[in-house]
């Protein structure tokens, strides 16, 4: 398992394609994420004149599954920005892991597919005639002769 991606890369060049080098590229720049949603609450409050009441926020709250239970965090205004971009960059990446998985299975089972050919082409030069033994040729099914009439 290779922690350093850009060496991973480097050392699996000759056996991936294109596609999986530039998804292992794109993840790479991915160097901040974060799981779980953030989402804005308002609470209702009163007036300082005693008016209408009035709409105190946005709070914004963090909330991720962590050791089987949700957990929520309070995340400052001014971390928001931050926080949408981690959020942004862990569903890329997710969506990355998806796509390498697809293009890597492929080309597993195209590998795969080659040397099971290539084993096919090998079984037939070399066992190129068929033999035809007695058992070869088909016996009638006495079930299936009518008698004659008589």
């Amino acid at each position: 398992m290779c922690i350093d991606i850009s060496r991973c890369m480097d050392s699996t060049n000759s056996t991936t394609t294109p596609e999986i080098q530039a998804i292992l590229g794109e993840m790479a720049t991915l160097t901040s994420m974060e799981r779980g949603t953030l989402s804005e609450e308002y609470r209702p409050g009163s007036s300082t004149d005693g008016g209408d009441p009035v709409q105190l926020g946005p709070y914004y709250k963090h909330q991720v599954w962590e050791g089987g239970r949700n957990v929520s965090r309070r995340v400052p205004p001014e971390q928001v920005p931050a926080m949408k971009d981690e959020l942004a960059n862990y569903e890329r990446f997710t969506e990355l892991a998806a796509a390498f998985t697809g293009q890597t299975i492929a080309l597993t089972r195209q590998r795969r597919g080659s040397i099971e050919r290539q084993e096919d082409s090998a079984d037939a030069k070399k066992n190129s005639a068929k033999k035809r033994g007695a058992s070869a040729i088909r016996k009638p099914n006495p079930s299936s002769r009518k008698p004659k009439p008589g």
